[in-house]
């Protein structure tokens, strides 16, 4: 969030060593004395000495120049505007930036009109030529925002007034939230006295350094927020913290650290039962030798999405993606385009639990002031055209760092009330600007004997092409895992853990789904002889013996299982509901029986450790009066009769 950007100091060192018109003595001595107090960060002293000097001559253009520079590093705007048109006057081809200024300080001033005028003065007088064109993209840029712009703010208001988390929210700046999955933790970051305090002489007031805290939702009421502890926080700045569905793995950043790679690092930690492991630096392959910053980690956790400076950008920064490769390793990050980065700066990303929805700000679109917060989906390959939220989610502030709920609340910072302070809000969004639907498949892995948690390995498949789409794990100290399940795609989510046999579960979720919560409890069989378990996933054809294809990722994980357990020997057991006859059923669930046992010597495995045997209607497991009851009836059991 915060960046020491030190540009203006180095334009006026350069600006004390150019030759002067003759102006009279005075008037130059003036000027030397306003450069001096800007290179010591005196602003005010500046100003009035530069007012001091044109005083004397109202024709020294050097000092309008400078005294417009320092109005817009102090962002007086107005007065910015004066000196420059003044300078202007005396001097219309002094600099060619001077005319960009003015076309910052009109839009910073809503005077949208006459950055328009002065944005087309701009493009008019930049050179032609290969080393103008960055310059021009971002004179068209402002143009087009100061033209739209316009249009936009006509608009009628898009939802309610965001609210403030007044239960969060402190006198210091509190920014970039997230929001868990089911809406009941919320992280963010916050300079308030109370964390890991550091302050100097550059620091601001009531700013004690970044630190990340967490509150949680009960009963609609935030909790008091908490402060994560070392060494996840520490007397430097700690910040911008981005967590995976499950809540067990951190992406954050730490800045001016000696061994890291750029002046600020992307760390990545992850959760061990109830404490975090040290956090380790993302390496030289996602962090560059400039500023990484601000990232997302998808549900997932097999992609980051991140602001950077690095080169080769549209602009300021640019927002780029890393993804995990085939070994589990962050790949080189990838810049996201032009239709997403801007020439100006483009940050605060966030991916919301879909895996396909990014939300992020940026000055560089047309909106209402400041950044606005901007809407693109993943789809067909590309990012869509940017969409502002509208307002009143935009103001003429700063509105960033953008989160929200699989639930569909969101939370964002913002200055609107205050220009130097970051609160934090509550905000509803409407339908077409929410997320694609997602569910919640949460709960606690455990022994199936002793109903002590377990730390078991979570898989996320597609159960029509047997893709694997994530890997989890449940917590080693509380057995609770989370996995969020985007619409649009039937999936199986499996867990398995050594000396136990996997467990799976089937879930349907069409593309006209709507957000819903699972609780679904998993209790893991030890592996030893008489232990039967029901293979959730195994689908028949109706009222036949042929295997669905859909079955084929739970029997491999039944054939790596008796793989890896070579004396083993199972018998699967078929089971039907009460439809039909007795004898019918049995010969159909033998049938059934069989064609798994095929499947499995098909893929490998010795006949002689395999047992097909059919039972018909005649143990069921749930009433048969109902569908439901039916539908348990009619399973595929594997009981362990030789290990």
């Amino acid at each position: 969030m915060k960046r020491l950007i030190t540009s203006y100091l180095i334009i006026f060192c350069v600006a004390y060593s150019i030759p002067l018109y003759a102006q009279q003595p005075n008037a130059n001595g003036l000027y030397r004395e306003a450069i001096k107090a800007l290179n010591v960060g005196d602003s005010k002293g500046a100003i009035e000495k530069f007012q001091a000097a044109i005083k004397v001559n109202n024709n020294y253009t050097d000092a309008w120049y400078y005294l417009g520079m320092t109005y817009m590093r102090e962002e007086m705007y107005k007065e910015a505007i004066f000196s420059f048109r003044s300078l202007e006057k005396i001097n219309p081809t002094y600099k060619i930036s001077m005319y960009y200024e003015v076309v910052k300080a009109y839009i910073a001033t809503n005077q949208l009109t006459n950055a328009g005028f002065y944005a087309k003065k701009y493009i008019a007088k930049l050179p032609k030529g290969p080393k103008a064109t960055k310059s021009q993209h971002l004179a068209k840029n402002r143009l087009i925002y100061a033209s739209e712009s316009v249009n936009i703010r006509k608009l009628p208001n898009s939802t309610t007034n965001p609210v403030p988390v007044d239960a969060v929210n402190s006198i210091s700046g509190d920014y970039m939230p997230q929001v868990n999955p089911t809406g009941t933790r919320l992280y963010f970051t916050s300079v308030r006295k109370g964390g890991f305090d550091f302050q100097n002489a550059n620091s601001k007031p009531n700013d004690w350094g970044e630190d990340i805290y967490f509150s949680d939702l009960t009963n609609d009421v935030w909790s008091t927020p908490e402060l994560l502890p070392e060494p996840l926080n520490s007397t430097g700045n700690d910040f911008g913290s981005a967590f995976t569905g499950d809540g067990q793995v951190m992406v954050y950043v730490k800045c001016s650290d000696t061994k890291g790679v750029g002046s600020c690092d992307l760390y990545i930690t992850e959760l061990n039962g109830t404490e975090w492991s040290q956090p380790v630096n993302m390496g030289n392959v996602v962090n560059s030798e400039d500023w990484e910053s601000q990232p997302t980690i998808s549900s997932d956790g097999n992609r980051i999405i991140f602001s950077s400076t690095r080169k080769g950008g549209y602009g300021g920064s640019d927002l780029y993606m890393t993804e995990k490769n085939h070994l589990g390793d962050w790949g080189i990050p990838q810049n996201l385009g032009s239709t997403i980065n801007t020439p100006l700066s483009d940050g605060s990303p966030y991916l919301a639990p879909d895996g396909k929805t990014l939300y992020y700000s940026t000055a560089g679109h047309p909106g209402f002031g400041g950044t606005d917060i901007f809407y693109s989906v993943f789809e067909n390959d590309k990012w869509s055209k940017p969409e502002n939220l509208g307002t009143p989610i935009n103001s003429e502030g700063d509105d960033t760092n953008f989160s929200i709920s699989a639930s569909g609340f969101g939370y964002m910072a913002s200055s609107r009330l205050d220009e130097n302070n970051f609160d934090l809000y509550k905000v509803e969004l409407p339908d077409h600007l929410k997320p694609k639907p997602t569910a919640v498949v949460q709960g606690v892995v455990s022994d199936g004997e002793s109903e002590e948690p377990l730390q078991a390995l979570v898989l996320v498949e597609d159960i029509d092409t047997g893709e694997l789409l994530a890997v989890n794990k449940s917590n080693s100290e509380s057995g609770e895992y989370l996995v969020v399940l985007p619409a649009g795609r039937n999936y199986s989510v499996s867990a398995s853990s050594e000396g136990y046999f996997f467990y799976s579960q089937s879930f349907e979720l069409p593309k006209d789904t709507t957000y819903q919560e699972i609780v679904k409890d998993i209790a893991l069989e030890p592996i030893k002889k008489g232990v039967k378990v029901v293979l959730n996933n195994i689908f028949f054809e109706t009222g036949r013996a042929e295997l669905k294809p859909i079955s084929y990722v739970e029997l491999n994980k039944a054939v790596k299982l008796l793989e890896e357990n070579p004396t083993m020997i199972i018998e699967i057991g078929g089971h039907t509901d009460s439809q039909g006859s007795e004898e019918a059923n049995l010969a159909l669930s033998s049938k059934r029986a069989q064609a798994v046992v095929d499947y499995m010597v098909l893929a490998g495995l010795d006949q002689a450790r395999l047992q097909a045997k059919g039972y018909g209607e005649s143990q069921p497991i749930a009433d048969n009066s109902t569908k439901e009851g039916r539908a348990a009836n009619r399973r595929t059991e594997f009981e362990i009769v030789g290990f």
